[in-house]
């Protein structure tokens, strides 16, 4: 009779703290003018988000200066119509986080990194570059779907 020890199902209103997570995190090779640019990963020096809102894709796009957010005029489902630029890797980001977790206490450096781990709420204090935060999402998170691009811009496989 293990049946009977079943827990029952939990309501929504067991996860009133909870806010779902949506994004699309794409990693590319980056144009960058200074210097420290060198050290960075090729194919994973600059990582933006994109998401779909049920009519349009946003896009989260966070520079050293500032952060643009744009509402882009595509009106298909695929996300590889999308990304217009050549990526890398391009990571499904669908999760809970829950809302009264302090991400980090301290100032931190306005990178691109910086920005997409806020966005997701992201603990990850020696995470600083791209490359970190690609191998951070592929190998820590449930519900998190790697897709992989070639240089063309087309899928090779999911993990």
């Amino acid at each position: 009779m293990a049946w009977l020890k079943r827990k029952p199902p939990e309501s929504l209103l067991d996860h009133w703290d909870l806010v779902p997570i949506d994004w699309f995190i794409v990693f590319v090779h980056g144009d960058m003018p200074w210097r420290l640019a060198k050290i960075l990963k090729p194919g994973y020096r600059h990582c933006y988000a994109l998401r779909w809102d049920g009519f349009n894709w946003i896009g989260f796009y966070p520079h050293l200066g500032y952060t643009e957010i744009e509402i882009l005029p595509h009106q298909t489902l695929n996300v590889f119509d999308v990304v217009a630029d050549e990526y890398s890797a391009i990571i499904h980001a669908n999760a809970w986080q829950k809302v009264g977790k302090i991400r980090q206490p301290w100032p931190t450096f306005f990178t691109c990194v910086e920005q997409i781990k806020a966005l997701l709420g992201i603990k990850a204090s020696f995470v600083f570059t791209p490359w970190q935060l690609f191998k951070r999402l592929r190998g820590k998170h449930h519900g998190w779907s790697i897709l992989k691009a070639e240089a063309a811009g087309k899928v090779s496989g999911s993990s």
